[in-house]
Protein backbone atom coordinates (compact mmCIF):
# COMPACT_ATOMS: atom_id res chain seq x y z
CA UNK A 1 0.00 0.00 0.00
CA UNK A 2 1.49 3.29 -1.22
CA UNK A 3 0.94 6.79 0.93
CA UNK A 4 -0.51 9.43 -0.91
CA UNK A 5 1.95 12.37 -1.34
CA UNK A 6 0.70 16.19 -0.36
CA UNK A 7 -0.01 18.53 -3.28
CA UNK A 8 2.60 21.23 -3.46
CA UNK A 9 1.31 24.77 -2.18
CA UNK A 10 0.04 27.04 -5.02
CA UNK A 11 2.11 29.16 -3.32
CA UNK A 12 5.68 27.90 -3.92
CA UNK A 13 6.79 28.53 -7.12
CA UNK A 14 10.26 27.17 -7.76
CA UNK A 15 12.43 30.33 -8.14
CA UNK A 16 9.83 33.24 -7.89
CA UNK A 17 9.28 35.34 -4.87
CA UNK A 18 5.54 36.16 -3.47
CA UNK A 19 4.75 40.09 -4.06
CA UNK A 20 1.25 41.37 -1.79
CA UNK A 21 0.14 44.29 -4.05
CA UNK A 22 -2.66 46.01 -1.58
CA UNK A 23 -4.84 49.52 -1.86
CA UNK A 24 -5.52 50.69 1.52
CA UNK A 25 -7.45 53.02 3.39
CA UNK A 26 -5.29 54.63 6.08
CA UNK A 27 -6.89 57.48 8.69
CA UNK A 28 -3.65 59.94 9.38
CA UNK A 29 -3.05 62.05 12.71
CA UNK A 30 -3.33 65.06 10.18
CA UNK A 31 -6.85 63.83 9.99
CA UNK A 32 -7.14 63.09 6.57
CA UNK A 33 -8.29 59.81 5.16
CA UNK A 34 -6.24 58.58 1.98
CA UNK A 35 -5.97 55.41 -0.33
CA UNK A 36 -2.60 54.29 -1.13
CA UNK A 37 -1.33 51.74 -3.34
CA UNK A 38 1.40 49.52 -1.89
CA UNK A 39 4.05 46.39 -2.84
CA UNK A 40 3.77 44.79 1.08
CA UNK A 41 2.38 45.59 3.99
CA UNK A 42 0.41 48.62 5.02
CA UNK A 43 3.17 51.89 5.95
CA UNK A 44 3.26 53.12 9.50
CA UNK A 45 3.49 56.79 8.56
CA UNK A 46 2.79 58.56 5.16
CA UNK A 47 3.91 62.35 3.55
CA UNK A 48 0.35 63.46 2.99
CA UNK A 49 0.13 67.12 3.85
CA UNK A 50 1.53 70.22 5.22
CA UNK A 51 -0.47 70.49 8.40
CA UNK A 52 1.73 68.97 10.71
CA UNK A 53 4.49 70.99 9.28
CA UNK A 54 7.77 69.95 7.55
CA UNK A 55 11.01 71.23 6.18
CA UNK A 56 13.16 72.91 3.65
CA UNK A 57 15.98 71.17 1.60
CA UNK A 58 18.01 71.97 -1.48
CA UNK A 59 14.81 74.65 -2.30
CA UNK A 60 12.32 71.80 -2.17
CA UNK A 61 9.65 71.32 0.43
CA UNK A 62 8.91 68.22 2.61
CA UNK A 63 6.00 68.12 4.47
CA UNK A 64 6.25 65.17 8.03
CA UNK A 65 4.86 62.44 7.49
CA UNK A 66 1.61 61.60 9.50
CA UNK A 67 1.39 58.49 11.45
CA UNK A 68 -1.55 55.99 10.55
CA UNK A 69 -4.28 55.77 13.19
CA UNK A 70 -6.32 52.79 11.91
CA UNK A 71 -5.95 50.53 8.45
CA UNK A 72 -8.54 49.37 5.74
CA UNK A 73 -7.52 46.98 3.24
CA UNK A 74 -9.57 47.80 0.04
CA UNK A 75 -8.14 45.07 -2.14
CA UNK A 76 -4.98 42.27 -2.07
CA UNK A 77 -3.58 40.30 -4.37
CA UNK A 78 -0.68 38.22 -4.94
CA UNK A 79 1.92 38.38 -7.73
CA UNK A 80 5.02 35.72 -7.89
CA UNK A 81 8.24 37.84 -9.58
CA UNK A 82 11.87 36.61 -9.92
CA UNK A 83 14.02 36.91 -6.94
CA UNK A 84 14.92 40.86 -5.99
CA UNK A 85 12.37 42.08 -8.63
CA UNK A 86 11.87 45.34 -7.78
CA UNK A 87 9.01 46.68 -5.45
CA UNK A 88 7.14 49.83 -6.32
CA UNK A 89 7.19 52.80 -4.08
CA UNK A 90 4.15 53.59 -2.31
CA UNK A 91 1.46 55.74 -4.50
CA UNK A 92 -1.07 58.03 -2.92
CA UNK A 93 -3.65 57.73 -4.79
CA UNK A 94 -6.98 59.53 -3.55
CA UNK A 95 -6.81 61.77 -0.77
CA UNK A 96 -10.46 63.23 1.15
CA UNK A 97 -11.01 66.29 2.61
CA UNK A 98 -10.39 66.47 6.57
CA UNK A 99 -12.72 65.19 8.20
CA UNK A 100 -12.31 68.31 11.23
CA UNK A 101 -12.27 71.23 8.89
CA UNK A 102 -14.72 73.77 10.02
CA UNK A 103 -18.21 73.53 8.43
CA UNK A 104 -20.93 75.82 8.12
CA UNK A 105 -24.61 73.96 8.00
CA UNK A 106 -26.58 74.61 4.50
CA UNK A 107 -29.59 72.75 6.02
CA UNK A 108 -31.14 73.45 9.51
CA UNK A 109 -30.90 69.66 10.40
CA UNK A 110 -27.17 70.06 10.05
CA UNK A 111 -24.88 70.77 12.78
CA UNK A 112 -21.86 73.46 13.10
CA UNK A 113 -18.17 72.67 13.48
CA UNK A 114 -15.41 74.30 14.55
CA UNK A 115 -13.44 71.91 14.07
CA UNK A 116 -10.58 70.62 15.44
CA UNK A 117 -6.85 69.70 15.06
CA UNK A 118 -5.27 66.57 15.23
CA UNK A 119 -2.94 65.25 18.29
CA UNK A 120 0.06 66.98 17.00
CA UNK A 121 0.87 69.97 14.96
CA UNK A 122 3.84 72.10 14.03
CA UNK A 123 7.52 71.65 13.39
CA UNK A 124 9.75 74.11 12.35
CA UNK A 125 9.34 77.04 10.11
CA UNK A 126 11.81 77.77 7.27
CA UNK A 127 11.73 80.23 4.59
CA UNK A 128 14.72 79.89 2.54
CA UNK A 129 13.58 82.96 0.20
CA UNK A 130 14.25 85.29 3.77
CA UNK A 131 17.49 83.34 4.63
CA UNK A 132 19.94 85.20 2.26
CA UNK A 133 18.50 88.65 2.75
CA UNK A 134 20.06 90.47 4.72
Amino acid sequence: MTTPTPAADPSDVAGMELHRLCTFELDLTCGHCVTVSRNGWYPVSVSCCDRLGGSWFDGRYYAFSSDVEYVRCLSERYEHRPPGAWREPTVLVARRPRTDDPFTPVHTWQSASAGRFPVRVGGPYNTPHLEGAS
